[in-house]
């Protein structure tokens, strides 16, 4: 059942000019918003810290529509793995709040795509899902799925997260040396990372085999992610042809930003049998 009691003080649900609704949190120890329709969350700003997500300047965040920037969830499919939407229907279907906690370090909120957008969407499929947020001194993301089915479903998805950086051509992505990746942009080829990841053009990357920390260092900043149930993450950034060419999202946009997402994706896709759970994870923080 949805959450229908009296929100805590810090979070409020609140519409933009357009009528998209987002859980507006405000708690001394973080700011945050998180739109219903997605369970996308758009802003993270710990106290004391700059913003932990990358959020386009440019969307106007309409409903109906996937937004750019934040996190958005990619489920339960990836990228165009499946015929359907791009990244499946998780992204602009209506989820509905279940819990709030709030303690003096952090808010909880449990969210779920309604039993009923799922059937409707994939009639010949069997799942249950919800993701919960932590928000605090680090953000905690975990996607949690449960086959309901008889017959074994597969599963690839993302938290498709877009990260913020001073200038992308001054920034460089640690703990990846020795892993082999899929590069998209070569046909799928398999090639081994021999040193840090650094940006010259655009990259678009599925690393496989791979559960350690990432991290992202841009000036005097450095993210942390770490991931759990993931096997694979996925590197992009379009570069400033491909940008010009994707909805809301500035032109000079890639200089900005670096997606680092934790995924099931490429070989790391799953098969869930019935009664299977799956929990896909990631923490970003600066914690490094």
């Amino acid at each position: 059942m949805p959450h229908t009691g009296i929100l805590p003080p810090e979070v409020r649900l609140i519409s933009n000019e357009y009528g998209r609704q987002f859980l507006d949190i405000k708690h001394p120890a973080v700011r945050a918003r998180i739109a219903l329709q997605g369970a996308h969350i758009i802003d993270c700003v710990p106290a004391g810290q700059p913003p932990l997500l990358w959020m386009s300047p440019t969307d106007p965040c309409r409903p109906g529509t996937a937004l750019r920037g934040g996190v958005p969830i990619c489920w339960p499919w990836f990228a165009d793995e499946r015929s359907g939407p791009a990244h499946g229907i998780a992204r602009t279907s209506d989820w509905q709040l279940q819990e709030v906690q709030v303690d003096n370090a952090s808010v909880r909120l449990l969210l779920s795509l309604p039993q009923e957008d799922i059937v409707r969407q994939l009639p010949n499929e069997n799942w249950a899902v919800e993701v919960e947020f932590v928000l605090g001194a680090e953000l905690k993301i975990a996607l949690t799925t449960t086959h309901t089915g008889t017959a074994p479903q597969p599963l690839s998805q993302a938290l498709h997260s877009y990260l913020p950086v001073a200038d992308i051509e001054d920034a460089d992505i640690t703990g990846l040396l020795g892993c082999a990746y899929i590069d998209k942009l070569q046909e799928g080829a398999t090639v081994i990372q021999q040193s840090a990841l650094r940006f010259e053009g655009e990259v678009d990357r599925i690393y496989f085999n791979h559960g350690a920390d990432v991290r992202l260092c841009a000036g005097d900043d450095a993210l942390c992610v770490h991931r759990e149930g993931s096997e694979s993450v996925v590197i992009w950034n379009p570069w400033r042809e491909k940008a010009s060419r994707l909805s809301q999202f500035p032109v000079d946009g890639h200089r900005t930003m670096v997606c680092i997402e934790a995924a099931n994706a490429g070989p790391d896709g799953r098969i869930l049998g019935p009664g299977d759970r799956h929990t896909l994870s990631t923490v970003i923080s600066r914690s490094c």
